[in-house]
């Protein structure tokens, strides 16, 4: 069978697999991509092969999401080959962990209600208006737009019900949408001046054939570059999503009116909208404020403050990956060369703003091991490494006074770096993998105590009328980390685009672990970032803080400004997770659920968050005796002289046993 052939029974077996689905077109495709950049004989296809294309492909800017579908498309063929020529122990090339990595969470890409309006007001036709409803209002993808038929209107508005649709979704799942009154009066519009036509299609195009998915997508594009924006149909899916969650809707009648068979999946669309945890954020702060002097509400937010709010740009091609000539020239030729490999296999997957900090932490850890091992045994290839070694570096690091979590994220580096070279067929003892992290001690988190807190709250409250421009950044840049629970980075990779003023609240994009996530302003928060805002216009692209002369923010500012304002309020030894710390605490303490607080700080796990959220002895305390005056209510009193409890029980029924010999 040669490849030509193959790719043939390939697409016939997908379109057995898949019927009525895209995945036949995408997967076949995605070979066909993987065949003309490889155009060695299936059977000689290797794993290095499928290293090579998958770096190719993420140089080219493709997402995370494309990759790990070409990925998944190439481990879906390579299974196929083995069952089609009855060889089931041909090697399959594809390890899906080591090529597909790991997808960022994203906030799903909803559009504002300033974009909804500004691209409505641009579209007159009444078919263009029809579909843009069905999609924002009735939350259709634009396949099921385009198949709409006439007999899939099943009945108009009634007194007691809203009008019904038909719909033949993802999947072949048929499921019916409801109609708002003012939805349904947009269709009937363009019903009204439908051409007659022997197609049963709801929509048809200038030639009077059924409007096509292309043809929508062309349409909604032209529209959004009058208003000068990026808008795609599943845009206006995620925005009805995410007005229904806001408005209230239970998640189950949600999932049914999108047609998802797994809540998981509705909950994606509806990740940014969380009601119930903006009131909570914004009455727990109400809490925490009310011993404190308030400061005036923040005043409505001029139009010109802020641009439109955008989707995330286009994917552009991945910058070259820097070769760094001059690190560690005094290494062997092969590890050095066998550590710059390691980073730059992992250079696509990070972070853009971070790719630079991360390579030269990543090859200062891997330096670091390597001159202690040169010192301590001297190897000439990565493989010489024994278990031994890597036990003797644990100890003689720890003689040194280094914690457990800094040597452990460096044999962490290591040990993926011996991982990379034992995956490339080069010798590696197998014994390393065998390696343990040393303990690490189970500290408590580093939070303020409430009397500083309090203290550095009303400092910073104080100086929020300034007219001194840096000192107003300092002030946004404070707020935001006490008020929210930002990472400095978080903070510092902030746009102008992730700012919805409106909602009063600000979207994290790629936090730690690639997590998006929303976080909600305390009204001093938005107050001090209206100061600092002013009337000054931000590109939705630009970053959110700059110096008042231009140049960005670094980590090295944020941390020696936030010292600066606790030495100044009398806190020392203030940084920015110490910020963290104690905003988990504090909320805690003022009565948040732990749940919510683990969505706001982006924890993946709720045990992250219990280190950080600490209870205060006040907190234990008012626990304890809720519980205890519960228990004593309904026992009899331990001592001679208790204390007056209401309702507490003056006799107790003693059982007397039926046997009378026990």
């Amino acid at each position: 069978m040669d490849r030509e052939e193959s790719l043939q029974r390939f697409e016939q077996y997908l379109r057995r697999r898949f019927p009525d689905r895209r995945t036949p077109v995408d997967y076949l495709s995605d070979v066909r991509q993987f065949a003309a950049f490889c155009p060695k004989p299936w059977r000689e296809v290797a794993m290095q092969d499928i290293d090579a294309f998958v770096d190719q492909q993420r140089h080219s800017g493709l997402s995370p999401a494309t990759v790990k579908r070409r990925v998944a498309a190439l481990k879906t063929f390579f299974d196929f080959l083995a069952e089609e020529t009855d060889d089931l122990n041909w090697p399959n090339p594809v390890r899906f962990k080591r090529h597909a990595g790991k997808l960022p969470h994203r906030l799903p890409r909803d559009l504002s209600d300033e974009t909804v309006e500004r691209l409505w007001a641009v579209i007159a036709s009444p078919r263009e208006r029809a579909w843009f409803v069905l999609m924002l209002r009735a939350g259709l993808r634009a396949g099921e737009v385009a198949s709409l038929c006439l007999a899939d209107l099943l009945a108009p508005a009634q007194a007691d019900q809203p009008a019904r649709l038909r719909v033949c979704g993802k999947g072949r799942k048929e499921r019916v949408v409801l109609l708002s009154a003012d939805a349904e009066a947009v269709l009937n519009a363009w019903l009204k001046v439908r051409p007659s036509s022997e197609h049963p299609h709801v929509f048809l195009n200038e030639r009077g054939q059924p409007l096509t998915v292309s043809g929508l997508e062309w349409l909604l594009h032209q529209y959004a570059a009058q208003t000068r924006l990026t808008v795609t149909p599943h845009q206006l899916r995620h925005t009805f999503a995410r007005e229904l969650t806001e408005a209230g809707m239970p998640l189950p009648s949600l999932a049914k009116l999108l047609g998802h068979a797994d809540l998981s999946t509705t909950q994606i669309y509806t990740a940014g909208a969380d009601p119930k945890l903006c009131q909570a954020y914004q009455t727990a702060m109400e809490r925490l404020s009310s011993a404190t002097r308030p400061f005036l509400v923040p005043e409505p937010w001029p139009a010109c403050a802020m641009a439109p709010t955008l989707p995330s740009p286009s994917p552009r091609p991945l910058p070259d990956c820097p070769t760094w000539p001059d690190w560690a020239p005094e290494l062997p030729a092969v590890i050095r060369q066998a550590g710059l490999e390691f980073v730059r296999r992992r250079w696509p997957t990070w972070k853009a703003q971070r790719r630079d900090l991360r390579a030269q932490k990543v090859l200062g850890e891997l330096r670091r091991f390597w001159t202690w091992q040169m010192a301590h045994r001297p190897v000439t290839q990565p493989g010489e490494i024994t278990l031994a070694d890597l036990h003797a570096y644990q100890t003689a690091r720890g003689a040194q006074g280094k914690q457990p979590t800094t040597i452990n994220r460096t044999l962490d580096d290591v040990l993926a770096l011996l991982r990379q070279q034992a995956d490339a067929g080069q010798p590696v003892e197998a014994s390393v993998f065998r390696l343990r992290d040393l303990p690490r001690p189970d500290a408590l988190p580093r939070h303020l105590t409430e009397a500083d807190s309090q203290r550095l709250e009303d400092y910073m409250r104080a100086r929020l009328e300034t007219p001194d421009p840096l000192q107003q950044l300092e002030n946004a840049c404070y707020f935001i980390l006490a008020h929210t629970g930002l990472r400095a980075s978080e903070c510092l990779d902030l746009q102008g685009q992730d700012l919805d003023w409106g909602g009063g609240r600000l979207m994290v994009r790629q936090g730690k672990g690639q997590r998006d996530r929303v976080v909600y302003l305390s009204p001093t928060a938005q107050g001090a970032l209206r100061h600092y805002l002013d009337e000054a216009q931000r590109l939705p692209t630009a970053p959110l803080f700059s110096r008042p002369a231009g140049q960005p923010l670094s980590y090295a500012w944020v941390y020696e400004h936030v010292a600066a304002l606790g030495r100044a309020a009398g806190v020392p030894d203030l940084t920015p997770h110490r910020l963290r710390h104690t905003l988990a605490t504090r909320l805690l303490n003022a009565g948040m659920d732990i749940t919510r607080i683990q969505k706001l700080l982006g924890h993946a796990h709720v045990n992250t968050t219990m280190i950080y959220a600490r209870v205060l002895d006040t907190t234990v305390e008012a626990d304890y005796r809720r519980a205890m005056r519960e228990i004593e209510c309904r026992q009899m009193p331990l001592s001679d002289t208790p204390e007056t409890a209401p309702n507490w029980p003056t006799k107790v029924e003693k059982k007397i046993p039926l046997d009378n010999s026990v």
